[in-house]
C-alpha cells in the first residue's frame, strides 16, 4: 500500500515536471514545421512592410508634423474627391475615438489628406473648422500613395502612423470606429513613445 501512495506521488510529480518540457518542444516543433496560428490581434489592415510617412510625401501647414518627425500616433484621412457622406463619417469616427481615449487623446492627432483630385467647397472648408478644428490638413500626390489606400479610396482609408512615421494599419468607413478605438487603446497602452 505505501509503495502503491510512493509511486503514484513520483509519477504525479513528474507529469508536473515534465509538462513545460513538453510544451516547450511541441511549440518548437510547430514552430519550425511552418505552423502558425490564424488569428491576429488588430482590427485594421496591417501594412507588410509598414509605409513610411515620408515617402508618401506628405506636405503639412498646420499640426504636429510641422514641427517633429512625427512624435505622435497620427491618423491620416485620405480624400481623392470631394467629401461624400462617407467622408463626413470617417471624420466624425475617428474624432469620436479622440475623445473616447480621454487622457490619452493628447497621444493622437489627426489629418486630412488632400489629392490633387480632391475637391473641397467653400462649405466644406467651413464645416471643417466649425466642427473639427484639431482636424489638421495636409496634401499627398495619388501616386505616392501606397497600392492598399489606392485600392480603399472609394471607402474614405485612414492610415494610422506610429510615432516614427510608420504606417502600420488602414482602415475605411466599413470598419466600426471602434475597431480603431480598440487598437489604439492596445498601442497607447504598451507603447512608451508618442
Amino acid at each position: 500500500m505505501n509503495i502503491t501512495k510512493q509511486n503514484s506521488g513520483r509519477i504525479k510529480a513528474a507529469l508536473i515536471f515534465l509538462t513545460p518540457i513538453i510544451v516547450l518542444i511541441a511549440s518548437t516543433a510547430f514552430f519550425y514545421s511552418g505552423f502558425s496560428p490564424d488569428g491576429k490581434t488588430n482590427n485594421g489592415i496591417l501594412f507588410e512592410p509598414p509605409v513610411e510617412l515620408s515617402d508618401l510625401n506628405f506636405s503639412v501647414s498646420t499640426g504636429p508634423l510641422t514641427q517633429e518627425f512625427p512624435g505622435r500616433w497620427t491618423i491620416v484621412h485620405l480624400l481623392d474627391n470631394e467629401c461624400s457622406e462617407n467622408c463626413w463619417k470617417t471624420l466624425y469616427s475617428t474624432r469620436q475615438v479622440n475623445i473616447r481615449l480621454a487622457k490619452n487623446s493628447s497621444r493622437v492627432v489627426r489629418y486630412l489628406a488632400l489629392t490633387e483630385n480632391a475637391n473641397l467647397t467653400e462649405k466644406d472648408l467651413e464645416k471643417l473648422s466649425s466642427e473639427y478644428p484639431r482636424l489638421n490638413l495636409g496634401e499627398v500626390k495619388f501616386e505616392d500613395l501606397p497600392p492598399e489606400a489606392k485600392d480603399g479610396l472609394p471607402y474614405n482609408p485612414y492610415i494610422l502612423f506610429d510615432p516614427l512615421g510608420n504606417g502600420v494599419l488602414m482602415y475605411d468607413v466599413r470598419l466600426p470606429g471602434g475597431e480603431l478605438l480598440e487598437d489604439l487603446k492596445k498601442l497607447l497602452q504598451n507603447s512608451q513613445v508618442g
